[in-house]
């Protein structure tokens, strides 16, 4: 009668984010450097499509239904982003730090105060909290990772971390070496 009672489960809200299937797609032939998205309640990986070769200067935010535009970001807060260069696709530092751009690389973004999980904020003098939670984004990073993996790309690629502080990153965490 007042709306307090259990509401069907069986669907998934369909005014919720989610990726867009028109833009993004669960497969990847190894071929293009794109952004894409980590859905950390369903554990899926969603890659950009190539886009007349400009899937890595696509706005994560793009990817997601109901974004009115490239730059917002109020549906974001359930997805991990990251970036996969291919072989030679990159320039320049990243925070500060030397990569080398004559091979693959994927960035994972985290935020050790932005619980993507549970969807709620860890004040920064909850410091055991932030750290818990930075170790659960690297776990959905090193899935983002198998993906890739799994992908059994011809090139070898490394994985990194990286956080608004240049503290809270990790450079070249694990890579990957294609079998001859």
């Amino acid at each position: 009668m007042f709306g307090f009672g259990k509401r069907g489960s069986s669907s998934p809200d369909p005014a919720g984010p989610r990726v867009s299937a028109k833009i993004c797609t669960d497969k990847f032939n190894g071929k293009y450097p794109h952004v894409g998205l980590y859905d950390c309640r369903e554990r899926k990986v969603w890659v950009c499509k190539p886009l007349s070769g400009q899937a890595i200067r696509t706005s994560h935010a793009k990817l997601i239904t109901g974004a009115d535009n490239a730059t917002s970001t109020v549906w974001k807060d359930r997805f991990l982003c990251f970036w996969f260069y291919t072989p030679g696709t990159g320039e320049g530092f990243i925070a500060n730090y030397p990569i080398d751009w004559e091979e693959a690389h994927l960035f994972v973004r985290v935020d050790p105060n932005w619980d993507y999980d549970r969807q709620r904020l860890i004040p920064a003098e909850l410091e055991d909290q932030a750290a818990e939670n930075l170790d659960r984004q690297h776990k959905h990073g090193e899935r983002i990772f198998s993906f890739f993996r799994d992908v059994k790309l011809k090139y070898p690629f490394s994985l990194h971390f990286y956080a608004q502080r240049a503290t809270d990153s990790l450079f070249y965490v694990k890579r990957y070496e294609p079998r001859p």
